[in-house]
């Protein structure tokens, strides 16, 4: 059985129509929070979970949540005073699925510069510093 619209699929009592409420809360959540919030501090927490009245708010760090954990009784001030039945706020380090991209190191010598550090590793004795300046020199004439 093939359905055309997806949300007849979700309004369906045999169906996952009985998480609609919970997910529309964690909606109204996370929108409160985000209004108390700085955006730059509200980019780095969202609320995970409602249970038995206490809001669970993931920190993307533990700065961010050493300074969420500042704020809380303000935050519990206003949740309190916007969902009622928000009776308490945890909040848990949980850093964020993707790993940042790391950018690929593009350092550029010039032919001159090349030629000069290989005439300075000639003049130096067998050491660390004479073997690193002839590495450099080779990956640069690649």
């Amino acid at each position: 059985m093939h359905m055309k619209n997806p949300c007849a699929f979700l309004n369906q009592a045999d169906s996952i129509a009985a998480l609609m409420p919970h997910t529309e809360r964690l909606v109204k959540l996370r929108e409160i929070l985000a209004s108390l919030l700085p955006e730059s501090l509200a980019r780095r927490c969202t609320v995970a979970n409602f249970k038995q009245g206490r809001v669970i708010v993931f920190a993307s760090n533990g700065a961010t949540a050493a300074k969420l954990k500042l704020m809380l009784p303000s935050l519990l001030e206003h949740f309190s005073g916007r969902a009622t039945e928000v009776t308490g706020l945890e909040v848990v380090v949980q850093a964020p699925d993707f790993e940042p991209q790391v950018s690929e190191k593009s350092a550029k010598i010039s032919s001159e510069t090349v030629a000069e550090l290989a005439k300075l590793s000639e003049q130096l004795p067998d050491s660390e510093l004479k073997n690193s300046l002839l590495r450099i020199v080779f990956q640069h004439r690649r």
